[in-house]
């Protein structure tokens, strides 16, 4: 799994790529906690190069949810291909979640503001 945080003028925009299992929960969750030391107001995972993901990448998110929203922040997961997007609606998750496609994060959040 890599993590890169990207440039954008107006989220905190954390690209995701790989596998998201029980092997990399605890690095991400560690990444999370660096990259959100400031507090952002909004925090994107770009997750469009997440090829698998299991319960504990669920959990790891989930965990990372309840951080951002601690710190009185807002999670939003960008780009989650059509699998993984089963696997959240499957499990009721995309009732908790903000899911937004590519297109529509371009939308809301343009890189050009």
């Amino acid at each position: 799994m890599e993590i890169n945080k990207l440039d954008h003028p107006s989220v905190l925009l954390i690209q995701i790529t790989g596998k998201f299992d029980l092997e990399q929960a605890e690095y991400f969750q560690e990444q999370y906690k660096l990259l959100t030391q400031s507090s952002p107001g909004v925090v994107c995972l770009d997750m469009q190069k997440v090829q698998f993901i299991d319960s504990s990448g669920l959990g790891a998110l989930i965990k990372a949810l309840n951080s951002t929203r601690g710190f009185g922040g807002e999670l939003i997961l960008v780009g989650l291909n059509a699998v993984i997007l089963n696997v959240f609606r499957l499990a009721k998750l995309d009732n908790f979640f903000k899911l937004l496609s590519e297109a529509e994060f371009q939308r809301k959040y343009p890189a050009n503001d």
